[in-house]
């Protein structure tokens, strides 16, 4: 049920790794959490298969494939669950403890399907939203999942606006197709938003940051019915005033939706429109067709031993530094 996979490339997450780096998650420091010290980073990984075990169906050695492996020039993955069933094989739902690998299209690059893996974050968000072709959407924070969530609600057919404190990340989401982006002060924000969907607030709002001040501001631009989506990972303690968040919920009839990846089942069972499995494919096929832009967001190239300085500039210098590859070949 194993195979063995020879890493090509790895992609440092700027959210989770970075939280866990500098110990902004203080699970960090409680024995036996998912991210407890001493803590084997990295969890997107794209390489190709150098051995396979037996009861494998539908992979061989050769095949290039994504998996949620850490920053290692090796990962040995398995494909059988508790209940002995093979991950790939159609059928059957007890597959909750099997690893997660998907083949990578021959039109996507080994490269772009490490990078895809903050597609999977960013998917959640318009897999619980309500938004429709022609619906308003605002995405605060351009980051790598931020851009990508734009992405998706483009692709979508919806009128996205983006926003972030961050010059260089606004080019890069005009590169990549955001056509309204905007940074400054809250009411300016919240000015230009406003405007731009005719004084009614947006159908969708989405915080790609992870902080409460911006799911509060976001909930001031709602339109009527419309939904807030908390798709970053909220982290940092924050004091404020209760009242003004909840106030858009009880006059306006706003929701907020959680966006957190991991509520996806891993594989598709029955009642489950979505799973991470499907979303893995979905993305790749929108990579492969030149839908979703992967390679634009990637600003370093660089090799593992050089991690920690890659750490350091993605905390430190974000103007320059926003997605790193690692090069294991």
């Amino acid at each position: 049920g194993e195979i063995l996979i020879e890493t090509d490339k790895t992609f440092i997450s700027a959210g989770t790794e970075l939280a866990n780096y500098t110990a902004l998650d203080p699970t960090v420091l409680n024995p036996g959490s998912w991210n407890s010290y001493p803590w084997p980073s990295g969890y997107a990984n794209a390489g190709h298969i150098i051995a396979i075990g037996d009861d494998i169906d539908g992979l061989i050695p050769g095949d290039r494939v994504f998996t949620f492996g850490k920053h290692a020039s090796h990962h040995c993955a398995n494909l059988l669950d508790a209940g002995g069933i093979a991950a790939q094989s159609p059928g059957g739902s007890r597959r909750a403890k099997a690893d997660m690998v998907v083949k990578i299209p021959d039109g996507v690059s080994s490269e772009d399907a490490a990078a895809a893996r903050m597609a999977g974050v960013a998917i959640t968000a318009l897999r619980v939203s309500t938004a429709q072709a022609g619906d308003s959407v605002v995405v605060f924070g351009l980051g790598m999942v931020g851009n990508l969530a734009a992405q998706y609600f483009t692709i979508q057919g919806c009128k996205v606006i983006g926003v972030d404190p961050m010059s260089a990340r606004r080019k890069l989401a005009k590169r990549v197709g955001i056509e309204h982006v905007f940074g400054g002060p809250p009411e300016e924000v919240k000015a230009a938003v406003l405007e731009l969907t005719g004084g009614r607030g947006a159908d969708t709002v989405v915080d790609a940051v992870g902080d409460s001040l911006v799911v509060d501001l976001g909930a001031q631009v709602t339109a009527h019915a419309g939904e807030v989506i908390i798709l970053g990972s909220p982290r940092e303690k924050h004091i404020g005033d209760l009242t003004s968040l909840i106030r858009p919920v009880h006059w306006n009839y706003v929701r907020f939706k959680g966006a957190l990846e991991w509520q996806v089942p891993a594989y598709p069972i029955t009642g489950h429109r979505h799973s991470t499995y499907s979303n893995i494919q979905t993305y790749l096929d929108l990579i492969n067709r030149g839908k979703l832009k992967l390679n634009e967001l990637i600003s370093h190239r660089m090799k593992p031993r050089e991690i920690k300085r890659a750490y350091e500039n993605l905390l430190n210098d974000k103007e320059h530094y926003w997605g790193v590859i690692l090069d294991w070949t």
